[in-house]
This record gives structure tokens, sequence and C-alpha cells, in this order.
């Protein structure tokens, strides 16, 4: 089997981390889970790629998509077809960004994330919207749809229509390796761990830094740190904290890399998720795997995510959060049987066990292809 999958997603800043990470960790995952494959990996022209996990003997075979200058729809229905024939490739996996069209003798795969710039087209430039309207319309079209959630999958069927029988719900991979359990005790004072970033449906204002304001009245030495880089959104994030009191228990750690988010996970005492709306819940799966307890806002695909391992708050009001978070803060920690129990959960996202779904996927479309 020669499977291409586009790994552009893991060049640049044209995609967010939760979606290189996706790609990164299928692309390990089917190399373990599939031994005897020749996997093509989609680069874009004049960037690097950093080495993928299990390539340690040459597995992906890279291919250049070569694109002139311009917009990117030429590529797309012009060159894309001719070289993705010329590639050989038995399929076709879009990770992220849809192409306008995809030869009909190569079957085709699109993993659909969210559908957040179609459902809160306000929060987003008008190019965004334009973009991602025609990838998603693009996706929806596939051979089969990889859906992240059930969330997603029913986004997708309200606003596309496509039927249930082309649509696959496979979660994200999540290297529980990485990121737990920790082996060591924890040091300094407590602190609420925020990975999601500053952007509005984050509920950061809103939700989150009300809620914590509440937990910090009756819990004065535990700290919440978020993560996420500067702009508006920090900006407004350090004015609430402010304005509610706690701006000397609230530490904002930047962008991190994966080692330093692994740190700040293997240190936390609790996660918190305070969004309106996820396609997956990456933060909380993280979290799971390193065996914390976890506290979840309205996303109802992180709660998807975490199921009964975590603490979803009653409703969406900053009171009922604060409820959830102490609930969080007072759960017994990762070295317990619930701790055990969430890192159990944790393995649902493992790697190689999400690549095998795919791998199913993929066989099933070669098979339809070759009859």
């Amino acid at each position: 089997m020669f499977p291409l999958l586009d790994a552009r997603p893991l060049q640049g800043p044209t995609a967010s981390r939760g979606v290189g990470a996706y790609v990164r960790e299928l692309l390990g995952g089917l190399a373990r889970a599939e031994p005897e494959w020749r996997i093509g990996v989609l680069v874009g022209s004049g960037s690097g790629l950093e080495p993928l996990p299990g390539d340690g003997g040459g597995r992906f075979e890279t291919i250049v998509a070569w694109k002139p200058p311009g917009p990117a729809v030429v590529w797309g229905r012009l060159l894309g077809p001719r070289w993705l024939l010329g590639s050989g490739a038995e399929l076709f996996h879009a990770t992220f960004l849809a192409p306008p069209r995809v030869p009909r003798r190569i079957p085709w795969v699109a993993t659909v994330h969210d559908l957040i710039p179609l459902r809160h087209p306000k929060l987003f430039p008008w190019r965004n919207r334009v973009v991602f309207s025609l990838s998603l319309a693009a996706a929806a079209r596939a051979d089969v749809v990889l859906a992240v959630s059930e969330f997603t999958a029913r986004a997708l069927r309200e606003r596309f229509e496509v039927p249930a029988r082309r649509i696959r719900v496979v979660p994200a991979p999540v290297d529980a390796a990485l990121f737990g359990p920790p082996g060591e005790v924890r040091t300094g004072p407590p602190y609420l761990l925020h990975l999601g970033g500053f952007d509005p449906l984050k509920g950061v204002t809103r939700r989150l830094l009300p809620a914590f304001a509440l937990v910090a009245r009756r819990r004065p030495d535990v700290l919440l740190v978020m993560t996420g880089g500067p702009g508006p959104g920090r900006a407004a994030a350090a004015r609430a904290a402010r304005e509610l009191g706690v701006a000397r228990s609230v530490r904002f750690a930047g962008v991190v890399s994966r080692e330093e988010r692994r740190r700040l996970l293997r240190g936390a005492s609790a996660v918190v998720v305070a969004s309106d709306e996820e396609g997956f819940g990456l933060p909380a799966a993280e979290a799971l795997a390193c065996g914390l307890p976890v506290a979840v806002g309205p996303a109802e695909a992180t709660r998807e995510v975490v199921g009964d391992a975590g603490f979803p708050a009653e409703g969406p009001e900053p009171e009922a959060l604060a409820r959830a978070i102490e609930a969080a803060l007072d759960a017994p920690g990762p070295r317990t049987e619930q701790g055990r129990a969430r890192v159990a959960r944790a393995r649902r996202f493992e790697p190689e066990a999400v690549a095998r779904e795919v791998a199913e996927v993929y066989r099933g479309l070669a098979g339809r292809a070759g009859a």
C-alpha cells in the first residue's frame, strides 16, 4: 500500500499546533502499525521538514508539491491532479486543507478537525473564511471524511449533508508516552493549567478568569498558568486578571515547545478547558495521558474526550466552571486508581491505535478502487 499524506501543516504557520501534531503523530503511528507500507509525505517546495517519528529507517518517501507563484487555486486545479497521478500514490489523504480537485482514479480521504470558521465567521478575516469555506466544501466530497469527534461529524452532516456512510469518526492521535504519567513529585505552589491560547472561543476573559477569581477566594495558594503568544487576546486576559484582583495569581507562560508543554503538564495539579467550542480537545487528552484531573466548559467535543474521567461544568456560566475546577483540584492525583483510569482512557488516542483505524479506511478505499 502506498498512501500519500499531506504533511505541509508541519512546515509553517498555516495550521494550528493541533493540526501539526495530528499529522506528525499519525505518520508515526502508521509507520509502526503498517511496517510493510510505503508512506508518501507531501511537502511544500522551499521549506524543510523536521525528522518524523518512526522514520529511523527512511520509511517515508518525500514528494514535493511545487506551486507556481500566485493563487494556490492554480496549483490545486491545474498542476495538482497531474503530479498526484505521477506520484504513484494509491490513495491521497488531505490532513488539513483539502485541494479543490483530486483525480477520479485516486481515492482520497479528508480529515476535518472542526467547522469553526463557518460556524463563527465573525471571528475570521474574509480571506480566511473564503479559504476555509472552499476547503471544507471540497473535504465534504472526499470518498471518506474522517471527523475527529462525534461533534464534528454531526456538524458535517448538518452543514454539508454528508451521508453517515461517508463519515468515519476517528480521534486525533496523542503521544501519551510523551506526556505522562509523571514520575517525579511536584514541587512549588499548586497550579491550574490552561493550554488553549487566547482566541475568543477559548472563553478566557468571559468564563475562565471569572471562574478562577471565585476559586482563588477560597484557595489563595493556587496559581493559574496560561500558554499562548502575545496579542490582543493575551492583553485582554491580563487586563481582566487585574480587574478581577487575581493578577498576582496568574502566570503567562508564552508560546511553549513540546518539551516545555510536557513539563507544565507533569507539574500541574489540574487542567482546565474553558472553550465554547472545539473540534477535538488536545489539551484534555494530553492531561488524561498524564493522569491529571480535567475541568471542562461547554465544548462538546472536549467533553467527549474526557468522558466520565473529567469534570464537566454543569452550565456555561463562570460559577459552574468554578465548581468543576474545584472538583478537579480536589480529585485524586495521577498515582491513584482514578489517575490510572484517566491514563487508560487516554490510550484510546495512542498514535498506533488511531493509525490502525485510519489504515482500515485506506484499505477499504484501495480495495474499492481495485475492484
